[in-house]
């Protein structure tokens, strides 16, 4: 009798089915991290909603003085005085500087650039994972 080497039918199939739970495995892996990236996009754009929403607010008051390429620089009446409001970038993070103190707005930031136009102030945001967003400040 002469034996022969080679695979018998059940080692095949045992390999199948384990090959076919790694598949399964992966499978969910990239599905899972599909549904992270979309939480994350929605993350980044409520939080980019509610900046431009306080910016706007921030800035009600303020009387727009001129912008470089990384600041907004304007002025409003505190207490009986003209103090100076800057916007700008520090550790990731867009502040607004006024009287002293700053108030962060926006984190994650890698990059802010500004630009005057006719009737406000266009800037672009480049956050720390590489997305970048766009506005516009309209100042009166």
């Amino acid at each position: 009798m002469s034996k022969n080497s080679g695979f018998t039918l059940l080692e095949c199939l045992v390999a199948l089915l384990m090959l076919s739970g790694v598949l399964l495995l992966f499978s969910g892996l990239i599905q899972h991290a599909h549904k992270m990236e979309q939480a994350l996009s929605g993350y980044h754009q409520l939080e980019w909603e509610i900046f431009l929403l306080q910016l706007d607010n921030e800035m009600e008051n303020v009387n727009y003085k001129q912008s470089s390429r990384y600041e907004i620089v304007g002025e409003t009446e505190s207490e009986g005085r003209i103090v100076p409001v800057v916007i700008y970038t520090v550790n990731k993070k867009i502040i607004k500087h006024q009287s002293g103190g700053y108030q962060p707005l926006l984190t994650g930031v890698k990059e802010f650039v500004c630009q005057e136009n006719n009737q406000g102030v266009d800037f672009r945001i480049t956050f720390t994972d590489g997305k970048q967003k766009s506005g516009t400040w309209i100042y009166q």
